[in-house]
C-alpha cells in the first residue's frame, strides 16, 4: 500500500488556531505602530512649513507668515489647522498688523487625514532675519492629537523666538 503525503485535518486546525493567537497578539501592537507613525509624520508637515517660512523670511528680506487656512488661498483666523495651512509673503504695514496675504501662497497644505487634531495660534510670523515675532511658547503649543491615541502618542510643537521648533511628544 502507498503512503500519502500531507497534513492531516487535525494538524491543519491547530496551525490555524495557532496563527489566529499570535495574529490576534500582533495586530493591536501594530495599530500603535501605524498611529504613533502618523501622528510623527503630520507633526512633521508641520515643522516643514515652520521651517519654510522661516528659509524664505531669510531668503527674500521679508516677513512671510503661516495660518491656517481651509481654502488653502487665505487665512481662517482660527486657531484649527487640522483643515490645512498656508505659507505665505505677508505684506503687512508693520510687525503689529495683522498678517495680509501678498499674492499667491508660497505653499499650501491639504487638511491632515484620519481625523486629526491639530490646534495652535492663529499665526506665525517670521521676520527678515529668521527670528519669530509671536514665539508659540511651551505653555501654549501647537497640539496634534490622534482619536485614540495612547501613552506618548501626542504632539506638542513650540516655537522659540529665534524661530525653531521642536516637537515633544506627550500623552493624549
Amino acid at each position: 500500500m502507498k503512503r500519502s503525503r500531507g497534513f492531516t485535518l487535525v494538524e491543519l486546525m491547530i496551525t490555524l488556531a495557532l496563527a489566529a493567537i499570535i495574529l490576534s497578539l500582533a495586530v493591536p501592537g501594530f495599530q500603535d505602530i501605524i498611529r504613533n507613525n502618523r501622528a510623527a509624520t503630520q507633526s512633521n508637515e508641520l515643522v516643514a512649513a515652520l521651517g519654510l517660512a522661516r528659509s524664505e523670511a531669510v531668503r527674500r528680506g521679508a516677513r512671510v507668515s503661516l495660518c491656517p487656512s481651509t481654502d488653502q488661498a487665505s487665512c481662517t483666523g482660527g486657531t484649527d489647522w487640522a483643515d490645512g495651512w498656508i505659507v505665505f509673503l505677508d505684506t503687512a504695514a508693520n510687525d503689529a498688523s495683522p498678517p495680509v496675504v501678498g499674492g499667491d501662497p508660497l505653499r499650501v497644505w491639504a487638511p491632515l487625514g484620519g481625523n486629526a487634531a491639530l490646534t495652535g495660534p492663529v499665526n506665525v510670523r517670521f521676520r527678515p532675519l529668521g527670528d519669530v515675532i509671536n514665539a508659540v511658547p511651551p505653555g501654549a503649543p501647537f497640539e496634534h492629537r490622534l482619536p485614540a491615541c495612547g501613552a506618548g502618542e501626542g504632539r506638542d510643537i513650540t516655537v522659540n523666538q529665534a524661530g525653531r521648533a521642536l516637537v515633544t511628544r506627550v500623552d493624549c
